[in-house]
This record gives structure tokens, C-alpha cells and sequence, in this order.
């Protein structure tokens, strides 16, 4: 590994196998170079996708893993995108740069014996990865899985989750879709209350792990809560979406404390009191990639060259990182005037 790839917590990772899962999706296995490569189940990758028009910064969740590889479950979006170049590009023996492991979206969040994990679409992959590591280490979790797929084609890990069904006696798997195929006799419709009451009917009085689109997780929160749920007690992941999250930058403010300078790569920007790095930057032009806007995917991450900063990452930074001078432009603000620098 070269000292730039050491620098910005960049690892070569080679690609060894790609398995078709269904027909827009594939599971990619990756190997880094330097060694087995730990991670938390429910944890992504931030791959420094190799784009025509410039590399394109894309947070994806692993799905699983076996003597240190990594796998990434990616389904293929629009063309132009990210995910659509990996999918007609990336082949074995082919090399990218990623960032090492990183998220909250984990079971040490959990404190309920009762689970539910709400899943769309590609969503599914961080609960199967979560899933593997309670077959392990606890087969006996009561744990309820809701998953909703465009159609029965579409459906991931299905031979899986029947051979862990036979070891986890209390995990109940239930799966709807939007286009119900001929024989298809399961629940089919998007969510909805009744229908999340009827698969998982103490709904409200479990743990939820949600991943998914946007508006798919909103109205999963929603319906937990009708259902009694406590707001502590529903977790999202809201990372890995193609499109990247662009974050509103806020209305000028009167009050609060003088505006500063601002300094990236060189160009000379100002930063408004209550602003984040990101949003000041996007406001002036100045284009810094995002994935989640929360911090924490790390896809925001710059060098801090001076100045200070209220740093608040939530998961997306390492200490190691944050040691070397790195900050998260979507999670930091301004407290003197500050230089950055894009890497």
C-alpha cells in the first residue's frame, strides 16, 4: 500500500468473485491486499468508484464476509451511475480503493430481546449480515424479519434464510411484493400498517432495524410508533443511495456569532454561523462529495490544514483518521476561520 493510500485510509481491494443474485443484482467479494479486513456486521464500505468523468464516492453496506474478504450485495441503478458501472465493469481480478469499514448501524445499538428487521430491496444486506452474526452467537433470538421486493425475482438470500430458519427457531421471515408473479400466494403491496400488523403483529413492542429508500424507512417509523413503538428503539441506516445527498444550506442568520473564513484547496469561501463545511461549500460552488449528510458514511471526509472546527461525527470518521488532521465537512462547523483540503 502506497503512503497516499495510508494517509487517507484508502485499501486496495481486488475483486476475486462475482455472483449474479438475481437479475439486477450482484454480490461482489473483495480481498484487500494488505490482509483479512475486519468489520461489524451492519457496517459499510465507501468505495472510490473509478467514473469516466472522475472518481464518484459510493457507501455500500457489506453483506457478509469469510477469512477477512469482504462482500458487497449491490444492486444496479440508472444508467450513468455508480452502481451501474460496477455491474458492467467491474470484473475478478479488477482493483478499487475503498475506505476502510465503518458505521453505527450495528447490534451493539440493540437493548430489546424482541428484533425486527424491516428491509427494501437491496436494504436486506446489512440485516443479513447482522442475521449470520445472531445464527452464530445467538440462535435463539426472537427476531422477526419483514422484507418487501419489487417481485418474487427480485428476492435476495432466499435458500439462505430457509436453511437459517431451520437453526433459528424464533426468527419468522415474512416478504411482500409490489408485482406478485402467477403462484405467488405471499403478502404483496407496498407497506402499510396493516399489512407490517399482520406479518409482524407485536410490531410496536419490538427493536426495529430498518434499511431501505428514503421514503419506505419514514413509513416504517411511522407505523412503529402508531403501533406504540418508542422513537429510541427504531434504528435506520440512511446511507448508500445512488444519489447523493445534498444537504440544504441554511437561511443567513442574524444572530450567533460572526461568519469566518473559509479556505478550500486554495479558493477563499465564507462560512455562516450556523453552517456546516459542506453546506458552505455547496452554497459557493464548491462541490465536496456526500452519501449520507448525518456523518456518518466518511464519503465528506477532508483534511483539516488549519483553523478549528466543532467536530461531531457520528460514526463515520476512525480515531486514526481523526488523529491525522480529518474532519467530516457535513458534520463540522466553523469556529475560527479554516482551511481544508480536498484529498
Amino acid at each position: 500500500m502506497d503512503t497516499q493510500a495510508i494517509a487517507t485510509g484508502l485499501m486496495p481491494l481486488s475483486c476475486i468473485a462475482i455472483r449474479q443474485e438475481t437479475p439486477t443484482i450482484k454480490t461482489f467479494r473483495l480481498r484487500a491486499r494488505s490482509g483479512p479486513v475486519s468489520f461489524v456486521p451492519g457496517q459499510a464500505l465507501v468505495l472510490k468508484v473509478p467514473m469516466p468523468d472522475g472518481p464518484l464516492w459510493r457507501s455500500f453496506t457489506i453483506s457478509g464476509g469469510g477469512g477477512g474478504d469482504l462482500h458487497l450485495t449491490i444492486k444496479a441503478q440508472a444508467a450513468g451511475g455508480a452502481t451501474r458501472w460496477l455491474h458492467d465493469h467491474f470484473r475478478e481480478g479488477d482493483v478499487i480503493e475503498a475506505r476502510p469499514p465503518r458505521g453505527t448501524f450495528t447490534l451493539a445499538l440493540r437493548s430489546n430481546e424482541k428484533l425486527a428487521f424491516v428491509s427494501g430491496g437491496s436494504g436486506a444486506t446489512p440485516m443479513m449480515a447482522m442475521l449470520r452474526d445472531l445464527a452464530e452467537s445467538e440462535p435463539e433470538a426472537d427476531l422477526a424479519w419483514f422484507h418487501a421486493a419489487r417481485d418474487p425475482s427480485e428476492m435476495l438470500f432466499t435458500s439462505e434464510l430457509t436453511e437459517l430458519q431451520r437453526r433459528m427457531p424464533r426468527l419468522s421471515v415474512a416478504v411482500t411484493v409490489t408485482r406478485p408473479a402467477p403462484g405467488w400466494f405471499g403478502y404483496h403491496g407496498r407497506i402499510r400498517r396493516g399489512l407490517l400488523a399482520a406479518a409482524v403483529p407485536d410490531f410496536g413492542r419490538r427493536e426495529v432495524f430498518c434499511c431501505g429508500p428514503g421514503g419506505f424507512m419514514q413509513e416504517a417509523r411511522l407505523i412503529h410508533a402508531a403501533e406504540g413503538g418508542a422513537k429510541a428503539q427504531f434504528h435506520t441506516e440512511s446511507f448508500g443511495t445512488e444519489t447523493p445527498v445534498t444537504p440544504v444550506a441554511p437561511e443567513p442568520v442574524e444572530t450567533g456569532g460572526p461568519a469566518h473564513l473559509l479556505k478550500v484547496n486554495g479558493r477563499d469561501l465564507h462560512i455562516r454561523p450556523a453552517e456546516t463545511v459542506l453546506q458552505a461549500s455547496l452554497r459557493q460552488g464548491v462541490v465536496i462529495p456526500c452519501g449520507c449528510g448525518e456523518g456518518m458514511c466518511g464519503t465528506c471526509m477532508v483534511r483539516l490544514v488549519s483553523g478549528d472546527v466543532d467536530a461531531r461525527p457520528n460514526g463515520g470518521l476512525t480515531a486514526e483518521e481523526a488523529e491525522q488532521g480529518y474532519i467530516l465537512a457535513c458534520s463540522s462547523r466553523a469556529v475560527s476561520d479554516v482551511e481544508i483540503a480536498l484529498e
